[in-house]
């Protein structure tokens, strides 16, 4: 089922010669700073949820991309890190597609979670996702972006900051 509905998170269809794996995609320019959220997760196995996260990443010099994360407390703040992206040129200038790597620094927390009768977090040192942003406008973009093993995925705003 992940499978079928995988080429439909895409949404993209472009021709080989268009892909440029070395330069940065227009709508995701070098320096740019993005300030994300959403709260809604589509989960395959559990349907439509609400899961708050933020994040902000800043493309470096090449088409790759910095950040951090964090999904908001409930009740206790769980789960945060780090963000790593590929960005793809599609040759679309209000298109960002981007493969990425997150790595969650919530387990060390697990001790204090414990402690207080929480539920210990996860770690999951190899969190690989896919994601896309299609620009609103100069400054606001939409973005669909994988959950953890693509078990869903996440809907929200981007807004390009610099």
């Amino acid at each position: 089922m992940k499978f079928i509905l995988l080429p439909l998170f895409i949404t993209v269809v472009v021709n080989a010669y268009a892909v440029d794996f070395w330069q940065h995609p227009e709508a995701a320019e070098g320096g740019s700073l993005f300030a994300s959220a959403h709260g809604a997760v589509i989960s395959f196995n559990e349907g439509f949820s609400l899961a708050p996260q933020a994040s902000a990443d800043v493309m470096l010099p090449f088409p790759l991309s910095l950040g951090a994360f964090l999904k908001m407390p409930e009740p206790n703040l769980n789960s945060f890190g780090i963000r790593l992206a590929y960005h793809i040129n599609l040759d679309r200038p209000n298109t960002d597609l981007y493969a990425l790597y997150v790595f969650d620094f919530g387990f060390v927390r697990n001790d204090l979670l414990v402690e207080y009768n929480d539920q210990p977090v996860d770690i999951r040192y190899y969190d690989f996702r896919a994601g896309i942003r299609q620009r609103i406008n100069q400054f606001l973009f939409i973005h669909l972006e994988s959950d953890f093993k693509f078990q869903g995925f996440f809907i929200g705003l981007s807004m390009k900051v610099l």
